[in-house]
Formats: C-alpha cells, sequence, structure tokens
C-alpha cells in the first residue's frame, strides 16, 4: 500500500481507471433493457453487446500500435474528451442504431484508457510488489460497480435514461481534467529485475501465447455470465434497479477479495491466482443455471465479477513478469484486447445460444469453457522464479 500511496501517478491512474469503470460498470448491466426499449430481441442484444466489446477491442491495442513518436499522453488525453459529447448523446438517442454507434464510440475510447493505463502501471512496478499493485488498481472495477451500480440504477428509476447518461458524461469528465493536468506518462526506464537472455527468447512468446490463450477462454465464460446474468433477470422480471443492485453487491463484496488475490500473488505465483479466477468464473455460470430468486443472481454476479477482476489484473501482471521492458507497451495491451475480443464472442453467442438451446445449456457451455482454461493453464509456468529457470536452462542448451 506504501508503494501505491507515496506514487502519485499511480493514485491517478486509478482515478481514471475508476470514472472509466463507473461509467462501464454502472450503465452495462442496463444496456439490454436500454436496447429493450428501442424493440430489440435478445440476438439484436447479444449483438449489441458483441459490438461495445469488438469497439473496446480495437480501442485497447491502439496504444500497441502507436508510432514511436506519438507520445501516449496525448492519446490517452484525446480519448478522455471524445467521451463526454458521446456519453451525452446517448441519453438523446432516437434509434437503436444511434444508441449503438455511440456506445460502440464510449466503449473505444474506454479500452484506450484501461490499456495505456494498464501499461503505465506495469511501467511502476517491480516484480516483489507487482501483484498488489495490479490488484490494487483493479479495486477501480469493484468499486465503480458498488458506487456506478448504486447511482445508474436510482437515476434510471428516478429520472429516466437521459439524466443517467448525463450524469455519466459529467463523471466522465475528471478523466481529461486528470489525463491533461495530472498524468505524467513514464517512459520504459524501471527495472523490473533479472532480463532473461537474448538467445531464450522462443520459450518467452509460447508462455505468452498459453497465457493469451487461457485469458481468452476464462474471458469468454466470463462474458457469457454477464450478459446472461441480466438477461436472466430481465426474463424473471426484475426491474433495472434489482439489476443495478445485484452490480453494486458484487462490487461491495469484490474489494476485499481483489486485494487478497493480489498480495496473495505475489507470495503464491500468479499461476495460483490465474487459476483461481478461472473456477471463479466456472462457479458464476453453474451458480446462472439454477438461479431463480434475487439472492441468487447477487452470488452470480459477485462470482462474475470476482472472476473478471482477477482475470485482468492478474494475468496483466504475469505478462509483465515475463515482457522485456522494451516490448511492454506493444505487447502489455494484448492481454486487454485477447480479453475483450473474448467478450464480444461471448456476447455475440449469448442471445442466439439463448434463445435456441436455453439458458440451462448457454451455462452448461460456458462452465465447460472454463474448465478448459483451467486446463490450458497447467502449461504456465508456477510463477516468474520458475520462468526464469526455465527459460535460463534452455539458453544453456543452446
Amino acid at each position: 500500500m506504501n508503494t501505491f500511496t507515496k506514487n502519485r501517478q499511480l493514485v491517478y491512474l486509478f482515478l481514471c481507471n475508476f470514472v472509466t469503470l463507473f461509467v462501464g460498470l454502472g450503465i452495462f448491466p442496463l444496456l439490454p433493457l436500454h436496447a429493450a426499449e428501442y424493440g430489440a430481441n435478445s440476438f439484436m442484444i447479444g449483438l449489441y453487446m458483441a459490438v461495445t466489446y469488438i469497439s473496446i477491442s480495437i480501442g485497447s491495442i491502439v496504444p500497441s500500435r502507436l508510432p514511436e513518436r506519438m507520445p501516449r499522453k496525448l492519446v490517452f488525453q484525446f480519448a478522455a474528451l471524445i467521451g463526454i459529447p458521446s456519453l451525452f448523446l446517448l441519453g438523446q438517442a432516437k434509434s437503436l442504431w444511434q444508441v449503438v454507434i455511440l456506445t460502440a464510440v464510449v466503449w473505444f475510447v474506454g479500452g484506450i484508457e484501461l490499456s495505456i493505463a494498464n501499461v503505465m502501471t506495469g511501467l511502476h512496478t517491480t516484480p516483489s510488489t507487482r501483484g498488489k499493485i495490479f490488484g490494487l488498481i483493479s479495486l477501480a472495477s469493484p468499486i465503480g460497480a458498488l458506487i456506478g451500480g448504486i447511482a445508474v440504477g436510482q437515476l434510471v428509476q428516478q429520472y429516466g435514461y437521459p439524466a443517467m447518461f448525463t450524469t455519466a458524461a459529467i463523471v466522465w469528465s475528471i478523466w481529461p481534467i486528470l489525463a491533461i493536468w495530472k498524468i505524467e506518462d513514464k517512459q520504459n526506464s524501471v527495472s523490473t529485475g533479472k532480463k532473461l537472455k537474448s538467445d531464450s527468447t522462443t520459450h518467452p512468446n509460447t508462455v505468452f501465447l498459453f497465457l493469451l490463450l487461457t485469458v481468452f477462454l476464462a474471458s469468454m465464460t466470463v462474458s457469457i455470465a454477464r450478459l446472461g446474468l441480466s438477461l436472466s433477470m430481465k426474463a424473471g422480471q426484475f426491474t433495472a434497479s434489482d439489476i443495478s443492485t445485484a452490480n453494486a453487491f458484487a462490487g461491495l463484496v469484490t474489494i476485499p477479495v481483489t486485494f487478497a488475490v493480489g498480495v496473495m500473488s505475489d507470495k503464491l505465483g500468479r499461476k495460483t491466482s490465474l487459476v483461481f479466477g478461472y473456477l471463479i468464473a466456472a462457479g458464476s455460470a453453474l451458480m446462472l443455471m439454477g438461479a431463480r430468486d434475487l439472492w441468487q443472481f447477487w452470488v452470480a454476479s459477485f462470482l462474475v465479477m470476482i472472476a473478471r477482476n482477477v482475470i485482468s489484473s492478474m494475468s496483466s501482471a504475469f505478462a509483465t513478469d515475463m515482457l522485456d521492458l522494451n516490448a511492454l507497451g506493444r505487447a502489455l495491451p494484448l492481454v486487454g484486447t485477447v480479453n475483450w475480443a473474448a467478450g464480444a464472442m461471448g456476447f455475440a453467442g449469448t442471445g442466439l445460444m439463448m434463445d435456441l438451446f436455453g439458458a440451462s445449456n448457454l451455462y452448461r457451455t460456458a462452465t465447460i469453457i472454463a474448465l478448459l482454461a483451467v486446463f490450458t493453464a497447467m502449461a504456465l509456468p508456477v510463477g516468474l522464479k520458475g520462468f526464469r529457470a526455465r527459460a535460463v536452462t534452455e539458453s544453456a542448451k543452446n
């Protein structure tokens, strides 16, 4: 915690993430209900959710494709400014296509923010505290869900969607203020520990690909459970306030768990933490299979949120462990991109599968996918020390 509080840049990055996730996680559970007001069915809603995740996938990969001369901070600021009018106009939309396009813009710039903030966070960490720092930064997600869920649900219920989107635009304005006057881009000058020898790069690349594969599989389960949660609650005649409350409850309970997992990963290894997140993802899908009462959806929402946070933070920490510092700015965003791409595929299929095969079969499939991620994760090294030892051994053989 001392490393976090002493480095103001980490605090500012946390606040930027909080703003993005307050809006994103606060609004997201209600997007299916909002789209339904424009006549969208489950299949159309699934495609709509897929578009949002395709947008955030593209946004998250933008930082890895920037020319070397283009400052990350400038892109960060530009993305921050675009979100304000997009959110305001969402509240004034008259047709579904306008809602889809404007939501896609918000999620696109949100992907840029989360990706750049992730890289900047990695540049401010060391191996001994990396899990803790990424865990602390990821607390923006459950805190954003908690406060955003309560605020958004109440705003929609009392004043309607236009007032809610206007309020979201006002909150969003905190990000450009920080981006312009507080955030400083840190150059790739922080040591992440003993470097791997250059002739051992084959092994790190292989491990990185396995990491991306496990993240893809587990994130697909999380995306199915997230959209399925809203659709199942909608089918059960639960209100927008009920859905937002479930999201807020998940944020509250997830806060201590996320921090504990981050601290645990520094001592027990990233692999253990990742497998824990994958198993929680499977548990969330299993919970939804039998969910009927509000408390059951609360538990499912809690499990989804934990899985999402653990997978996001620990995969980033694991990737930062293995990546060469000079490659961090280009390779680390791929972790987020794979996460969002899996979400897009999961959302695209969720509504259709629910209509064709029923909710139970959908959640059963999601559980199997998560367990497959656990099985694939067995190919990952136990931790950074084991990874480096194996890499050096291979280098010596060569």
